[in-house]
């Protein structure tokens, strides 16, 4: 890095910095940082505030913390509007949502919802087993009527928008004989007006989905899902399906996932 010892300030006036107000200086309110040209930075100071915004152009490195190494700990991101962290640059506000079953008895070929886990595990009982469609993917709507009481448990409601990182299931099942599991993630807009058909799901959309080969009580399958739309917004409901595709054997299943606050 050069010196500017012996150097004269007409001759080095453009690599120095100056707030804009040359009449204030630093002062309670804020003012842009500039070179000794007056070319404008990303940075503006006051006396109790610091303000970086692009000049430009929005870039995925607008503010950036390294360590000694150079690895990144701390980065913004103004041109998709997130904070990263860690060394994995994994969004600040990632959150963690997870659907587990005990024991779910199924029918072959049939998709059926899981319920969301309370402290970090959720047992399925008597007949709360709700099926929605026996097709390649699950039924995109569903009109529970009499039986809409036993969704409650299997549906996250979306507090504000949402974009899914990830998902990834743990499945086993009962018996000693192979199967195979899949999981869907779906999203949903659900009936809130006020009348007979509240809690009703339309609009389907697949979110992430997976499968698992060879299940049996003697192995505990990872599958990491592939994502299919990763946008939810707020308002909508998401849920879990799982189906086990060969027989019946019960199904014992987790599944976490990944988003982050949109």
């Amino acid at each position: 890095m050069g010196s500017l010892a012996g150097k004269s300030p007409a001759n080095t006036y453009k690599s120095l910095l100056k707030v804009a107000d040359e009449t204030n200086g630093v002062s309670t309110s804020s003012s842009q940082i500039e070179d000794g040209e007056g070319t404008s930075t990303c940075v503006s100071i006051s006396d109790d505030n610091l303000n970086v915004q692009p000049q430009n152009d929005n870039t995925t490195t607008t503010f950036r913390v390294r360590n000694t190494s150079g690895t990144a700990i701390l980065a913004v991101d103004t041109s998709n509007n997130a904070v990263k962290v860690g060394s994995t640059q994994t969004h600040a506000n990632t959150q963690l949502l997870t659907f587990a079953a005990h024991n779910l008895v199924p029918v072959a070929g049939t998709h059926y919802f899981v319920p969301v886990a309370t402290n970090g595990f959720t047992y399925l009982q008597g007949p709360a087993e709700l099926a929605n469609g026996t097709g390649t993917d699950p039924d995109t709507t569903f009109d529970g009527g009499n039986t809409t009481d036993d969704l409650v448990n299997c549906l996250f409601y979306a507090p504000f928008n949402m974009t899914i990182d990830g998902a990834t299931f743990l499945v086993s099942t009962d018996t000693d004989t192979d199967t195979t599991i899949n999981v869907h993630l779906y999203k949903f807009t659900m009936t809130n007006a006020g009348g007979t058909s509240d809690g009703n799901l339309s609009n389907g959309t697949l979110l992430a989905n997976g499968q698992a080969t060879s299940v049996d009580r003697n192995v505990i399958k990872t599958v990491d899902t592939s994502i299919d739309s990763s946008s939810v917004s707020s308002g909508e409901v998401i849920a879990c399906f799982v189906e086990n595709e060969t027989n019946t054997n019960d199904i014992k299943l987790q599944v976490q996932v990944k988003y982050h606050i949109a």
